[in-house]
């Protein structure tokens, strides 16, 4: 019998229900049954999209933990988890597949499509469960319609309150400035691999751009506030990253951004670090904390040093983890290591710092030259609490010119790519030119830390309100 007879004989009919579905259903993207993920095999996988359907027969209870560790494994991949219990299929195909559909951001109607035999969701041949049929069958309450509530708990919205007023007692204790800076600019971001959401004013503009950008930090007015003498400052606010959603991932979440003036990155990190654990104390909770360069982390657990090696060792290092090489750099097969061979192998009750980055990976940050047969540097840090990326932090750049032309290097990227040129900050490059004091700065991810205090992978969990249900 061969491999496709024997996976039709083995189905079950919830399994059966929504292979076919799948398949029938025309998303434009290709699921695959029975695929395997490393030292898993998945119920359905689209590849392209990193999302993964498994479906489940019961609720057993000693099952948990593997589920929880086998979730936290493809997520290290990079897949986003979708988990349906059998008989919610059944009763509930329509409402599953809907649930589908809004992880791949696309409506069950896009696409090139066959007609669906029956219409979803309301009038005739609705199979849409009433709430009390919901209720005893435990169907999730995105799957009939009751998605108006919290992703949430209200514990986890406490929490993010407590968490609030503790950083902002941490920083009134040190006599840092909170400040507020706009959310919209005539500039955006120029980072290549970030993507900023932009939007057209219809008011009176006296001139100006009516394209406006969303923030994706407050890094650049936060600048513009340090070069007017404001001090030492900090911002606690939304920002918002276009096409950035899934199980780790929401278009707006929080950030925390503050800056020290005459520090450099080492001295910043001993206080990003003293916050995280002001912040574990909050569920009782402490960590301990080790430092280590970028150049040790690789040579110490992958036995090879990231400065040095060719890319084919670098390929070589990531192991069963498959990558189309294709228009892949030195930095994205180092960042592929970090995220896949690394992160996930960190000690998920310890706080790691890794400093000293490589100099094409400065971003924002001064680079330190190497003395004798040592590197160039990034003076940058990132700091993890187990494998997730808490907080990045820079010893500042505050050379004008040079920052102006990794601006322009960022748009030689984009073009290479085919990105849209988000407007280059002049008036931060003004701020620079008159004077940006010698400082450091860290942005810290509220919900990722938020994640790592209520003990979950998925950011939902933390939002009141998820992208999928915003």
């Amino acid at each position: 019998m061969d491999h496709s007879k024997r996976l039709r004989s083995e189905q079950t009919d919830a399994e059966s229900k929504l292979w076919s579905r799948l398949r029938n259903h025309q998303l434009g993207w290709k699921f695959r049954r029975q695929h395997r993920i490393g030292g898993y095999i998945v119920d359905f996988a689209c590849v392209s999209e990193g999302l993964v359907i498994e479906l489940d027969g019961g609720q057993q209870v000693e099952q948990t933990g593997y589920d929880a560790a086998r979730t936290a494994f493809l997520e290290s991949r990079g897949f986003r988890v979708l988990r349906f219990w059998n008989h919610d299929v059944l009763q509930n195909i329509d409402g599953t597949m809907d649930l589908i559909c809004s992880m791949l951001q696309r409506t069950p109607s896009e696409g090139p499509s066959h007609p669906d035999p029956l219409p979803r969701g309301r009038g005739r041949g609705s199979r849409t469960l009433s709430p009390s049929m919901a209720a005893s069958l435990d169907v999730p309450d995105a799957l009939v319609g009751q998605d108006w509530r919290p992703t949430a708990n209200l514990d986890a919205l406490r929490l993010r309150a407590r968490l609030y007023a503790t950083i902002r007692a941490f920083f009134a204790e040190r006599d840092v400035l909170e400040v507020e800076t706009p959310v919209l600019s005539v500039a955006g971001n120029t980072d290549a691999n970030i993507e900023s959401f932009s939007l057209e004013f219809s008011g009176r503009t006296d001139g100006a751009p009516r394209t406006r950008w969303l923030r994706t930090s407050p890094e650049f007015p936060l600048k513009r506030l340090l070069a007017a003498g404001v001090g030492d400052c900090y911002e606690l606010g939304r920002v918002f990253r276009n096409g950035e959603a899934g199980g780790r991932h929401n278009p707006e979440f929080t950030m925390l951004e503050w800056y020290r003036v005459g520090w450099d990155h080492l001295r910043l990190v001993d206080e990003t670090v003293a916050l995280v654990r002001g912040a574990l104390a909050l569920v009782g909770r402490d960590a301990a904390v080790a430092l280590t360069t970028f150049r040790n982390l690789y040579v110490d657990r992958l036995g090879l040093d990231p400065f040095t090696a060719d890319d084919a060792s670098l390929q070589a290092a990531l192991g069963d983890v498959r990558i189309d090489p294709d228009g892949l750099t030195r930095d994205d097969w180092l960042d592929l290591l970090m995220t896949h061979r690394l992160q996930p192998m960190f000690d998920r009750d310890g706080i790691l710092v890794v400093h000293d980055w490589p100099a094409s990976q400065c971003a924002l940050a001064r680079i330190r030259a190497g003395q004798g047969d040592a590197p160039d540097v990034a003076e940058r840090f990132e700091l993890y609490l187990g494998p997730l990326e808490l907080a990045n932090g820079y010893h500042e750049l505050t050379d004008a010119a040079e920052q102006r032309a990794r601006f322009e290097r960022d748009h030689v990227v984009r073009d290479a790519r085919g990105s849209v040129r988000p407007p280059l900050d002049d008036r931060l490059l003004a701020a620079m030119s008159a004077g940006l004091p010698a400082c450091a700065g860290v942005a810290l991810g509220i919900e990722r830390l938020l994640m790592a205090l209520v003990g979950t992978d998925r950011i939902a969990d933390v939002l009141a309100f998820d992208f999928a249900r915003a």
